[in-house]
């Protein structure tokens, strides 16, 4: 059983880290922008990899050389599968211009692929449908 984690902005999407990422997890993140919250992620667990379609690429490998990054669009998971890692916890960050169902079609897509133990995703848009909801 996995646990799914929907947040609102960048400071709750890092806030989460302390709590559920721990030395032995093997982590990916999807859409590192800068590479700040990948670096983050080095920090507290075994192995991180970030995967983005954007330019920031460039500055992220420049910023922290230590870190594998790839250049990818998270939506091409079998360029991910490729990868070869068994990731146990994945990080979600795309929704600066994706819809709450792109965003939801690869939460789906990642579960499927990897049953991680847990999936982190900062979507302001999700999380305000979701709390608009009630689990019947």
């Amino acid at each position: 059983m996995y646990k799914l984690i929907v947040t609102k902005g960048v400071k709750e999407y890092r806030a989460t880290i302390p709590l559920y990422i721990c030395r032995r997890d093997i982590v990916l993140e999807i859409g590192f922008a800068w590479g700040t919250t990948t670096n983050l992620l080095y920090k507290a667990c075994r192995k991180v990899v970030g995967i983005d379609k954007g330019e920031s690429y460039y500055t992220a490998i420049k910023n922290y050389p230590l870190i594998e990054f790839y250049k990818i669009d998270g939506f091409d998971i079998s360029r991910v599968l490729k990868l070869g890692y068994k990731f146990n916890k994945i990080y979600i960050d795309i929704s600066g211009c994706r819809s709450i169902f792109d965003v939801i079609k690869m939460v789906q897509m990642y579960k499927g692929a990897f049953r991680p133990e847990l999936i982190v995703v900062k979507s302001s848009r999700l999380k305000r449908f979701l709390e608009s909801c009630w689990i019947w």
